[in-house]
C-alpha cells in the first residue's frame, strides 16, 4: 500500500474514479491538509484506495474496483486508516447511505453506535479496541 497525503493521490486512480463517479470536484471539498489516502495496488494497477482525515477522525471514502473486491483489500485498507485513527483519537466515525453496500460492509467490522441523520444517510463510529 502506498501512503499520499493531500491530493496528489487523485491522478493515480482514474479507473476507481470514472467507475465510481468521483470528480475533481466532489474530492476537493473534502481535501484538507489532513487528508490521508492509502493506494491499494496490484502490480502497476491501483485497485483501492481510502481517504481519511486525522484530525476530524472521519473516513472520507473506500474504494475498490468491483474486479477486486472480495479479495480483502477493502479489510485491509479500513486496518490501516483505523490504525491511524487510534493513535489520534478514542473513536472514529463515518457517514454513508443506510441502503449501500457500504452500510452493510461498515457493519461487520465492528462500526456501530448507528444514528439516522437525515431519513436516507447514517453515521456509524468505532472505538479504538472495539
Amino acid at each position: 500500500m502506498e501512503l499520499f497525503t493531500g491530493a496528489g493521490f487523485f491522478p493515480l486512480i482514474p479507473a476507481i474514479r470514472m467507475h465510481m463517479g468521483i470528480t475533481e470536484i466532489t474530492v476537493s471539498v473534502m481535501i484538507k491538509d489532513d487528508l490521508f489516502v492509502w493506494v491499494a495496488t496490484d502490480g502497476d494497477e491501483k485497485v483501492g484506495f481510502t481517504m481519511i482525515s486525522r484530525e476530524k477522525g472521519s473516513l472520507y471514502g473506500l474504494f475498490v474496483l468491483p474486479a477486486y473486491e472480495g479479495r480483502g483489500i477493502g479489510r485491509r485498507l479500513t486496518k490501516i486508516a483505523e490504525q491511524e485513527f487510534f493513535n489520534h483519537h478514542e473513536v472514529a466515525w463515518l457517514e454513508t447511505d443506510k441502503n449501500s453496500l457500504a452500510a452493510k460492509f461498515w457493519m461487520q467490522p465492528g462500526w456501530s453506535n448507528k444514528a439516522t441523520l437525515d431519513g436516507a444517510f447514517i453515521r456509524l463510529k468505532k472505538q479504538r479496541g472495539s
